[in-house]
């Protein structure tokens, strides 16, 4: 049903006028299909004739059903919106992000986390209201800091989340290297805050199931985090190699800042 409301829905005057007529000329195939039925073929009225007889009807019958369905396609749309968009910064949250975003990361791409320093305290100290803006404008430089065909979402409290495509390693320093380094926010008491994000990067040189780059990615940030914030850190998988006794040796994994 979803499908047949987006198809048909109009998505214009033009569109909405060509549709109608095409509702109009089944009405009155109808008619006519039903008026061979009745009364055989014998004498029956032409196709145009049967049409102007269920044109009387079928013109508002058929306008009402378009703009039905029209008010139905922008109610979806809107409640879909409601259900995959974080309401405080506009972007997509989490849902959204776990929908949309490839099953697999693949050796070009890379998983990001990213988690806004001693915000507790910025809540804490200025209020929620405070905190909220303070959040709107991280988000807005978190999207300003990627490119184009890159992914992110806020994904809980003051946690958002990033896939990179083509993640290179010079694109993902300069990427997570101006995320950490944050914003001077005015908290508009007078005082200038910086405030900091700490980002955590998953990547490897083979595909990772999503659930393993959000994992790693997580473990990075509590690596940058250890390292005193304001910083990244990227994670990588154990690599597991077959001895000639088919048994798997685990090579450890690294974190490079």
């Amino acid at each position: 049903m979803e499908r047949f409301v987006r198809l048909t829905a109009p998505t214009g005057k033009f569109d909405f006028l060509v549709k109608l007529l095409v509702f109009v000329l089944i009405s009155g195939l109808m008619n006519h299909v039903r008026h061979i039925f009745v009364y055989g073929l014998p004498g029956q009225k032409t196709y145009w004739e049967n049409l102007s007889d269920a044109t009387f009807t079928a013109l508002p019958m058929c306008t009402f059903a378009l703009l039905l369905i029209g008010h139905l396609n922008a109610l979806q749309k809107r409640l879909y919106l409601q259900a995959t968009r974080d309401a405080l910064t506009d972007l997509p949250n989490r849902r959204w992000f776990m929908d949309n975003t490839p099953e697999r990361i693949s050796p070009t791409q890379a998983m990001m986390i990213i988690d806004v320093d001693r915000f507790k305290d910025i809540n804490d100290t200025f209020g929620h209201d405070i905190g909220d803006r303070c959040l709107r404008q991280m988000a807005l430089h978190l999207r300003t800091s990627l490119e184009p065909g890159d992914i992110l979402a806020r994904i809980g409290g003051e946690e958002f989340a990033a896939v990179l495509g083509q993640a290179d390693d010079a694109k993902l320093q300069r990427i997570a290297t101006r995320m950490s380094e944050g914003l001077a926010f005015d908290p508009g008491q007078g005082s200038i805050q910086r405030v900091t994000a700490s980002v955590g990067i998953a990547r490897s040189d083979r595909t990772m199931v999503r659930h393993d780059a959000l994992r790693l990615a997580d473990k990075a940030v509590y690596q940058a985090k250890s390292a005193g914030r304001a910083c990244f850190r990227v994670c990588v998988p154990d690599h597991r190699l077959a001895t000639p006794h088919g048994f798997p040796v685990a090579l450890p994994s690294t974190s490079l800042s």
